[in-house]
């Protein structure tokens, strides 16, 4: 993350810091470097001497006491204006119907009437914001009665009060609906992301539910056959020679019959009931998968390095749905006019499989094969067939463009090599 995030982050986490250093800036630079802006029009030469110099002394006791009180009183509560702003509102407008009341002089302070209605438009409760914008428009007109009545043109010193009232009110209202607008997108997208994880923990549970109940069936039945036939043959083997041949001959049967089941199962997962009947696929059909993709508009190529060895049908039919997986992925997201390459390496750990691409990059595939893997049958699926036979599997964005599939299948106990 770069810096001027991190610091954008953390002032936007830390209100109350931020807001109270304002605060402070405002009282000490404009509130009260800046009075009187105006003084009490009533108290003038023009009065009576008496009256005149009651006025007067009034003034001069608030100028030196109570200016810089009501200076307080309009800045200082800003600190609180996002995080209490209904508090700081208040505050400051019962500031301001004291200074109104007493006669006090306007001050530079006076923009924190401006402030404190923006924080109540955008912070505060719909019932504070409307409330302010109301003793927001009677202060302008009072300020003007009480402060402008000599000015020439009173009428347009109060219309100017009053616009700076509704500007404030409305650009904080504006941030308000900005606030509201975001927080809808973050909690969309929150629910979003809960939904797809619910959505694909329950499909990843279904699934190996699906492949238990299939496998009990499979397997534990011809299992059952297979231990009791070899335990019987044993004993009877120095007895009855027959009965042996027999055993053995019905363990082949149970075995073959259980291989048969066994590879119509694993065609069968997540494909259609036609993909049921047909032989399950293995590493002798990529040619034939790759000129399919071919025929689609995509080039492939296909790569093999090393001496092959003989493989289950389950470890075939991994590697051949890992590879089909991921030049599936390629003809969605990789755009017009991507290459795709398979290569295929047989090492004396296990079968290496790459399916590599140079489509649009990291930036646009990433979101995207994100987004169809969040279903179940894209990457995790891959990964689940990879860890099925003890495998691992890698998929992401390659520095510069395209998107790569690596998985590494490990060769069962038993294997030998092709001669």
């Amino acid at each position: 993350m770069r810096r001027r995030d991190r610091i954008y982050l953390w002032l936007r986490d830390h209100p109350l810091v931020v807001d109270s250093l304002f605060a402070l800036f405002l009282f000490f630079v404009v509130g009260l470097a800046g009075w009187p802006v105006f003084a009490d029009p009533y108290a003038g030469p023009d009065s009576p001497d008496a009256l005149w110099a009651v006025s007067r002394g009034l003034n001069n006791l608030l100028t030196t006491v109570g200016t810089p009180l009501i200076a307080a009183g309009l800045t200082l509560p800003l600190a609180l204006r996002r995080v209490r702003p209904v508090w700081s509102g208040g505050l400051v407008a019962a500031t301001s119907i004291v200074q109104v009341i007493l006669g006090a002089p306007l001050l530079g302070g006076q923009v924190g009437v401006l402030v404190a209605l923006h924080g109540l438009a955008a912070y505060a409760p719909r019932w504070a914001s409307r409330g302010g914008l109301a003793l927001g428009l009677a202060g302008a007109l009072m300020a003007g009665a009480r402060y402008f009545v000599y000015v020439d043109d009173i009428a347009m010193v109060t219309v100017g009060i009053t616009a700076l009232v509704l500007a404030a009110w409305a650009l904080g209202d504006l941030q308000r609906v900005r606030r509201q607008q975001l927080e809808a997108l973050r909690e969309r997208a929150r629910r979003l992301e809960v939904e797809r994880e619910q959505e694909a923990r329950l499909a990843a549970a279904d699934e190996r539910a699906r492949i238990a109940r299939e496998m009990h069936d499979v397997v534990a039945h011809s299992l059952s056959i297979v231990i009791a036939q070899a335990d019987g043959g044993r004993y009877a083997g120095d007895d009855d020679s027959k009965a042996a041949v027999r055993a053995c001959e019905t363990i082949s049967q149970t075995g073959r019959a259980a291989l048969t089941d066994m590879r119509r199962l694993l065609g069968v997962l997540r494909t259609d009931d036609d993909a049921s009947r047909a032989p399950t696929p293995g590493l002798a059909d990529l040619d034939e998968l790759i000129a399919s993709v071919q025929d689609s508009g995509l080039h492939v190529g296909l790569t093999t390095t090393g001496p092959p060895r003989v493989l289950s049908s389950g470890v075939q039919l991994a590697a051949y749905r890992i590879v089909q997986e991921a030049l599936t992925n390629v003809l969605k997201h990789a755009g017009p006019d991507a290459g795709a390459d398979v290569r295929l390496e047989w090492t004396p750990a296990g079968l290496m499989i790459a399916v590599t691409d140079d489509g649009r990059g990291a930036a646009a595939d990433s979101a995207l094969r994100d987004e169809a893997a969040g279903s179940g049958h894209g990457i995790p699926g891959m990964t689940e067939r990879a860890t099925l036979y003890g495998g691992r599997l890698q998929a992401g964005p390659v520095p510069g463009g395209g998107f790569a599939v690596r998985a590494h299948l490990p060769y069962p106990s038993g294997e030998r090599m092709r001669q």
